[in-house]
Formats: C-alpha cells, structure tokens, sequence
C-alpha cells in the first residue's frame, strides 16, 4: 500500500479555499448584497497575496476558475450600477416633470377661486 504524499495530497485543501470564494461572489452577487461582495473580494486578495503564485496546474487552474468567475461578477456588477444609473435618470427626469405639473395644476386651481 502506497499513500501519496506531497503536494498532490494536499491539492484538495489548496484548492478548497478558491472554490468557497468563488461560490460567496455568485451567492452575493445574485442577492446583490454589495456589502457582502466586497468583504468577500478584500478577502479573496488577502487571500491570494498570502498563497503566491500557484504551484502546481490544479492549482493554476483552480486560481484561473476563480479570475473567471470574479470577471462575471464584475461584469454583473457594471450592468448593475449601469441599470441603476439609469432608472435614477429616469426617475429625476420624471420628478421634475411632475412637479412642473403639479405646480401648473396649483396655478390653475388658484385661477378657478
């Protein structure tokens, strides 16, 4: 019985900590609770910072699931602010409309007496 050792052993445990980031950016992203999110990105380069450059091609490739997913998050995110951009847009537009209205129709009520 021969039992591996080294660093193909622990591969699993190196590669655990990407996934779990990986799964708290979708999770996050999807409730789009942006507090959250950005814990979790500080977090995740902390984290990378700290584990240096991949050592082995499980690893590389864990790491590059991880960047890919992190890039639709942040294209999510842009869309995001974007849509919300624009319906604040909107919304000012159609508040000052409104007003307009609102103070047309106090005049002619004025004007009725």
């Amino acid at each position: 019985m021969s039992e591996k050792v080294g660093p193909t052993s622990a591969e699993p445990l190196a590669m655990k900590p990407w996934g779990q980031f990986e799964a708290a950016l979708i999770k996050h992203a999807e409730k789009q609770d942006w507090d959250k999110l950005a814990k979790v990105n500080t977090l995740m380069i902390k984290a990378l910072k700290h584990a240096g450059a991949p050592k082995t091609q499980s690893q590389l490739l864990a790491r590059e699931s991880l960047a890919n997913t992190h890039s639709e998050v942040l294209k999510k995110l842009i869309h995001s602010k974007h849509t919300l951009e624009m319906e604040m847009q909107q919304f000012t537009s159609t508040q000052d409309g409104l007003a307009a209205y609102q103070l047309t129709q106090l005049s002619g009520a004025l004007d009725d007496r």
